[in-house]
């Protein structure tokens, strides 16, 4: 019992370019019988369902759509609203601490004033 040493690897999907797909499908439309259509399908490795699905494509003139869940409309405006709103919050905390060294620097302007004030006096009464 010897077992296969040799890891199989996976296939990948195939992908048909738009030349691919009109080709097939004018070999398809161009065959005579039902026979020649079924060897032509086995020959391609394809199913009826996928031909008619370009059927659709090429009449619609239009690349396949997009696969899975279609994107929540409100979502680029919600990420829009969250940028906007981080950048308003930025320049909320820059203007709170621009205000507080402001007052900052006034309170010691004002304690400056006030020493000022008591020194005039004091030379003034001496």
């Amino acid at each position: 019992m010897v077992s296969d040493p040799e890891v199989r690897s996976v296939k990948q999907r195939r992908s048909f370019t738009a030349d691919e797909k009109a080709r097939i499908l004018a070999e398809y439309e161009a065959a005579a019988t039902p026979l020649e259509r079924a060897a032509l399908m086995r020959r391609e490795g394809l199913y009826s369902s996928l031909l008619a699905n370009w059927r659709i494509q090429l009449a619609k003139k239009s690349p396949p759509g997009k696969r899975g869940r279609p994107a929540n409309p409100l979502s680029n405006e919600l990420s829009r609203v969250r940028k906007e709103n981080e950048r308003l919050e930025r320049r909320l905390a820059k203007a709170e601490r621009t205000i507080d060294a402001l007052g900052k620097a006034h309170a010691l302007l004002q304690m400056i004033a006030g020493e000022s004030e008591t020194e005039s006096e004091r030379s003034k009464s001496s």
